[in-house]
């Protein structure tokens, strides 16, 4: 696939578009064609590359687009901090759960997932037109390119109908509007879709192949048993959102569980549960035997910054010993403990405390050079060991060293508006700049090691999602045991010597240790509120500070007011949600 010209070529597309502004409005058709575009094999990469480059940007934590499916459910959450990130109360309507069709992260959720769309079929369209030969190009490799085309636009219709329900499907770039399609309808099409993909692509070559940004039979298998894990949910009919879904009789979990246990034998090629767990998130993660789909990063060439942008303390770069960049101190694990310092009785949410005081992650990041570093969070009080220097307060706690807590509440405040501890309140109202535990998703190297600073892909799919997704259908068929084997060959490699002081269990399993194994290994990776949807948890769970909804529509997002307007009659809202239309 000349792997390193792909990526250079997303990489100057992607540039180029967030260097000259991404118009969501835009439709998107194609125009080129093999007389006036083509005229070497680059520009059959720069085609192909589009798509896959709007995908790095869709799916990188922190952005808009990912904002609505993690701020709405019980792992991370974005407290007001004094006069900081009130935001309009975007934040807190997606906590809360009161969001309404002209919610803009959830609008900019939607258009970017139809412009994916849009990207693809119009690069299909022009690839599948082409002569490859006539550039000295096989058409094996021209099927290939088919195949990733397909499994892109499968992949965004996927995360339509996890956001939004039926989507209006598309067969090609010129198409005109069309109106949604049932759920059912868009299941079917994206199963096609993928089903399509998988039998064109090539598969892994070797267990630490680079992962490119591109797709393989194993990370479009993977997407496959993501739609049928789930489809239980999906299939719901909107218009009837209270209804259990009917599957015809069929088995979705046993049909997800079959694809990954052949993915564990190998059928779409190598992959292995690393030892080392820095390995999979580490600066060279790219080669981890664990990536399955990665969004390709380097140091001034596709930075991955959004998520340190936005959970960053001002002034973490002191802690870090590392030059100075973008910090809105934003983003923070939900409290698991109350203003007094006792662990709230929830079962859901509690993000820290679910992390046994033994994982090795659990402990202060630290970088200790050449690419090494220990540590999962920023806690505690933030100075660096080797400089002594301080990560200070900007408001509350200005010139001070900040010691960031796993609670909220306004310390900084007692003797002022609040007399005692006990008077302390703890809502999302009630931030301040050191409210919080901040997952370090990805290692920061110190200024020796400038140059690596944004190496670290996300990896999207990952191979411990196969072992976890497995468990859960072995669970749900009554095979406990069989499920915690899976999850603990993942666990252990989170305590010295292996040695698990909590393993899970056939006993232990239940609904709540399965989402908490879920939310420890997949923290802040964007799927969270599918998992609470999947077990009826998203709108009838309790965590802190959010209430239950039991309004099960809200398990779908409203369908954006400028959408419906731009359609012109043809698209319909979600139940649930106001259909008025204004000008």
């Amino acid at each position: 696939m000349k792997q390193n010209k792909i990526i250079i070529i997303a990489a100057m597309i992607l540039s180029a578009a967030l260097l000259t502004g991404c118009n969501l409005d835009e439709k998107v058709y194609s125009t080129t064609s093999p007389d006036t575009f083509f005229t070497s094999e680059n520009n059959v990469y720069a085609v192909l590359a589009r798509p896959f480059a709007h995908w790095y940007y869709y799916v990188s934590p922190g952005r808009e687009s990912y904002r609505p499916l993690e701020l709405s459910a019980d792992e991370i959450c974005c407290p007001k901090r004094g006069s900081d990130f009130y935001n309009g109360g975007k934040e807190q309507q997606l906590w809360y759960h009161t969001w309404t069709p002209d919610h803009s992260y959830i609008n900019t959720l939607y258009d970017l997932t139809l412009q994916g769309v849009a990207y693809a079929l119009s690069a299909y369209d022009d690839l599948s037109a082409l002569d490859y030969t006539s550039f000295g190009l096989s058409d094996k490799l021209k099927e290939q390119h088919l195949g990733q085309l397909e499994g892109i636009i499968g992949f965004y219709y996927l995360c339509g109908l996890d956001a939004f329900g039926g989507m209006p499907i598309y067969d090609s770039s010129s198409d005109g509007v069309k109106p949604r399609s049932t759920e059912k309808e868009t299941f079917d099409h994206i199963e096609s879709l993928l089903t399509d993909a998988i039998a064109k692509l090539p598969a892994k070559a070797s267990l630490h192949e680079k992962q490119d940004g591109y797709l393989r039979k194993g990370s479009a298998a993977l997407l496959l048993a993501r739609l049928y894990f789930n489809a239980e949910k999906y299939l719901v009919d909107r218009n009837s959102p209270e209804e259990v879904a009917d599957l015809g009789g069929v088995d979705y979990f046993a049909k997800a569980a079959a694809i990954c246990q052949d993915l564990i034998d190998g059928k779409y090629g190598p992959y292995e549960i690393e030892d080392d767990w820095t390995s999979v998130r580490g600066f060279d993660n790219d080669i981890s035997a664990e990536a399955m789909w990665n969004t390709p990063c380097k140091t001034n060439y596709l930075d991955n910054e959004m998520w340190y942008r936005y959970v960053m303390p001002y002034n973490a770069n002191k802690y870090f010993n590392i030059e100075t960049y973008k910090q809105y101190n934003g983003y923070m694990l939900t409290p698991s403990l109350n203003p007094k310092g006792q662990l709230y009785n929830y079962k859901l949410g509690n993000t820290f405390s679910h992390y046994n005081d033994q994982d090795i992650r659990k402990q202060p990041y630290r970088y200790l050079g050449n690419k090494k570093y220990q540590g999962f969070f920023l806690m505690g009080e933030l100075v660096n060991e080797e400089t002594g220097e301080s990560c200070l307060g900007n408001r509350e706690y200005a010139g001070k060293t900040i010691t960031l807590v796993d609670q909220v509440a306004r310390f900084s405040e007692l003797g002022k508006k609040y007399a005692t501890v006990d008077d302390l309140t703890s809502t999302m109202n009630d931030g301040e700049e050191s409210s919080g535990i901040r997952e370090v998703m990805w290692p920061v190297p110190d200024q020796a090691d400038v140059d690596i600073r944004w190496d670290p892909d996300f990896s999207y799919l990952r191979y411990t999602e196969v072992y976890y997704t497995l468990a859960e259908c072995k669970m749900r068929e009554g095979d406990k045991a069989g499920a915690a084997k899976l999850i603990n060959t993942v666990r252990k490699r989170y305590f010295a010597n292996g040695v698990d002081p909590d393993p899970v269990t056939a006993d232990n399993l239940d609904m709540y240790r399965m989402l908490d194994e879920w939310q420890i290994e997949f923290l802040g990776e964007g799927r969270r509120r599918t998992d609470l949807i999947r077990w009826d948890q998203f709108t009838e769970g309790e965590w802190w500070d959010h209430k239950p909804t039991t309004k099960k529509y809200l398990n779908r997002f409203p369908i954006p007011t400028a959408a419906i307007v731009a359609a012109e009659g043809k698209i319909e809202q979600n139940p649930g949600y106001s259909s008025a239309v204004t000008e």
